[in-house]
């Protein structure tokens, strides 16, 4: 494992050795002498917590100080303002860690998007799709196990989007035959679901006769059968004929139902003046009662009634003589009539409170079933609602799907292209079939940007990360037709290539073309560039496992404050006047600006000397570049950076150089030209 060198990684020794062009051997230092047994004990403490054997694996904590180099990368890759399609490349023999730096970028990658997940105003894009891609598992069709791969890792993390994009590849009329019998069959689950949420209501409205009529054993069912004699009995006398526990449920039913306290107590007096027997009690006690009130009244006026009956004539007076001698019984007669009434009222009361003692027990019973009962009907038709929907929801998408698919067909059916029907990414034949499934990919992302496409936002990612690694371990050729197939699959929009690879190999594969590799990896780190006596010591940490955990540097990479990738008027006008150096071509003045930005967070303090090195390294000539190396070679650190005449794009480059950083010296050059030279695609 490698990494770039950073500034508080160079020495004063090595800024000499950079000078004079040579590079002195680490001097191995003197080792503390101990006994034999301080040895063995120190020996047997330090195999308690630090492994024996470190393995060659790209996982690990970073020794050499890489997050300087990927964090730019990191936030180039996930940056909402980030132009892609972008191919970064990871560049260095074989073991000088591009793999390890890979795993890095990813994880790097992955922690920015998760920390900008709910931040508003966040630069960065959530969520995002990380894939890696191990070349030494690809097919003879590079397209097609690309295309393979990435179905598989959609298909986890985001169904919805590998289910469109696959469509690409098949026939857009068996497509959307599909999509119609999905959509018929989304519709008829979502009737029946509705008709057992109808049947739910209506259980819930019929509770109480469900429990009084249809089920057996319930709490009020036993009761009315271990009473039914005594209820039977009081509802005969009450005059009420019949099946008497249904009549008695009936009751019951309608008792449970008329409403409150106040609804209930109206319905209990009805049992004492509306059922057969109560009515002629009432108006037997009233009658007895007048009795009483006119034998009272009579007692009183006894003398004017009396007198009035011996004068009407003569026939009455024995009778009103009579009616004086035995005036007595009057009042017999008026207390026989009052405990009369009090008897009959007491009686229809008695009659009453025995009638509805049953009933109201039954209508207790019933209400504390329908409470537990309904807690649990509640629940079941909560989840039946939510139930309903889902499945609404779903069918509105599949109906949006079907939709879709129905215009694929019809665009298909009126053009040329009739395409077969196979399982996606099974035959190495279909190289065109697995490249629509990437332009489809790309499409739908696009589309839910601008929001257009059938597929939620929120269940796309904003920008798939790519990741290809041990590209070295292919033949050229099959390095050449991979490298082709991630042009041509991951030449989209929604779209950043990250490529582990030795620059050998690729220039090989280019057959030494700079352009050609320029156009194939806009951003180029050489991972190992600069490794110095100062980084052994981490190393042999690292191996011997003392260094820090890599969960606590991702979390301290995760939690830095973004760069500044604004770019002041200064700067600007600086990398106006560089510009002819850098390059003729449109390309060229691109890829100098997007390196700058990229490898100045590295160079603080010497921004202008980058900037200088950058443009020579993308475009100056060969002579140029000779000389400027001579002078950093052979000129003392403190020395000032005074260079002969060159070419008039390298004077006017000194000129603009020296116009915004006048001080520069040997040592800030040679520091800026290794951090460009990091970035270079010149092997």
């Amino acid at each position: 494992m490698d990494g770039l060198k950073t500034e508080s990684n160079v020495t004063d020794v090595e800024r000499l050795d950079a000078a004079s062009g040579t590079r002195s051997e680490p001097v191995a230092p003197n080792l503390p002498q101990r006994t034999r047994h301080e040895g063995v004990r120190a020996g047997k403490e330090q195999a308690q917590k630090a492994r024996i054997f470190a393995a060659d694996l790209p996982q690990g904590s970073d020794a050499l100080g890489l997050e300087t180099a990927l964090q730019p990368l990191a936030e180039l890759a996930v940056h909402r303002c980030t132009e892609a399609p972008l191919t970064i490349g990871l560049l260095g023999e074989a073991g000088t860690g591009k793999s390890f730096a890979l795993s890095k970028l990813m994880a790097a990658i992955d922690a920015l998007s998760a920390a900008s997940a709910g931040r508003e105003g966040s630069p960065f894009l959530n969520p995002v799709l990380t894939v890696t891609v191990d070349a030494r598992a690809l097919s003879e069709a590079p397209v097609v196990s690309l295309a393979g791969e990435f179905y598989e890792r959609l298909a986890s993390a985001f169904p919805d989007l590998a289910r469109e994009a696959a469509h690409a590849v098949r026939d857009p009329q068996v497509v959307a035959r599909e999509a119609a019998e999905q959509l018929d069959i989304g519709r008829r689950r979502l009737d029946t679901e509705r008709q057992n949420l109808a049947e739910l209501e209506s259980r819930r409205a019929r509770l109480s006769e469900t429990i009084l009529f249809e089920q057996p054993g319930t709490q009020v069912d036993a009761y009315v059968r271990a009473n039914r004699a005594k209820i039977e009995s009081r509802l005969e006398s009450f005059g009420i004929k019949g099946d008497a526990v249904q009549n008695y449920k009936s009751m019951v039913r309608d008792i449970a139902e008329s409403g409150g306290p106040s609804a209930r107590a109206g319905t209990a007096l009805r049992a004492f003046w509306s059922f057969k027997g109560q009515t002629r009690l009432l108006v037997t006690a009233a009658i007895l009662i007048l009795i009483g009130f006119g034998c009272g009244i009579a007692m009183t006026h006894q003398q004017a009634w009396l007198g009035w009956l011996r004068g009407s004539t003569k026939t009455l007076a024995p009778s009103a003589d009579w009616l004086a001698t035995n005036i007595g019984w009057l009042t017999i007669v008026r207390e026989v009539a009052f405990a009369g009434a009090a008897l009959a009222v007491v009686t229809n009361i008695w009659r009453g409170i025995r009638f509805m003692r049953p009933l109201f027990r039954g209508v207790s019973l019933l209400e504390s079933e329908v409470n537990n009962r309904r807690v649990d009907l509640d629940g079941l038709y909560a989840h039946q609602m939510r139930r309903v929907d889902a499945l609404a929801a779903d069918v509105e998408l599949t109906g949006r799907r079907a939709a879709e698919a129905d215009r694929r067909a019809m665009n298909a059916g009126t053009g040329g292209d009739q395409r077969v029907d196979p399982s996606p990414f099974v035959s190495i034949t279909q190289r065109s079939q697995a490249e629509r499934f990437f332009v489809a990919l790309a499409d739908a992302i696009q589309r839910s940007w601008r929001g257009v496409d059938p597929i939620s936002a929120a269940r796309l990612p904003q920008r798939i990360i790519v990741g290809i690694d041990n590209i070295d371990c292919l033949p050229s050729h099959k390095v050449e037709e991979l490298l082709a197939a991630a042009e041509r699959c991951f030449g989209h929009s929604a779209f950043v290539t990250v490529v582990a690879a030795d620059p050998l190999r690729l220039a090989a594969v280019a057959n030494g073309s700079f352009s050609q590799l320029e156009k194939w990896i806009q951003i180029p780190v050489h991972v190992g560039h600069g490794l110095n006596d100062s980084h052994y010591a981490s190393l042999v940490a690292l191996a011997l496992g003392h260094a820090e955990s890599p969960e606590a540097a991702q979390a301290v990479a995760a939690g830095a404050a973004p760069l500044d990738w604004s770019v002041s008027p200064a700067e600007e006008q600086l990398l106006t006047r560089l510009a002819p150096l850098a390059g003729r071509s449109p390309r060229a003045i691109k890829r100098f600006i997007n390196l700058y930005r990229v490898a100045r967070s590295r160079a603080s303090g010497d921004e202008p000397a980058l900037a200088f090195m950058l443009a020579l390294d993308q475009g100056g000539r060969a002579d140029d570049i000779a000389t400027v190396r001579t002078v950093l070679a052979t000129g003392a650190p403190d020395a000032p950076f005074v260079m002969p005449h060159g070419s008039s794009q390298l004077d006017a480059a000194l000129a603009a150089l020296r116009s915004l950083q006048p001080d520069v010296t040997i040592a800030s050059a040679a520091r800026a030209a290794r951090i460009a030279q990091s970035h270079s695609l010149r092997v």
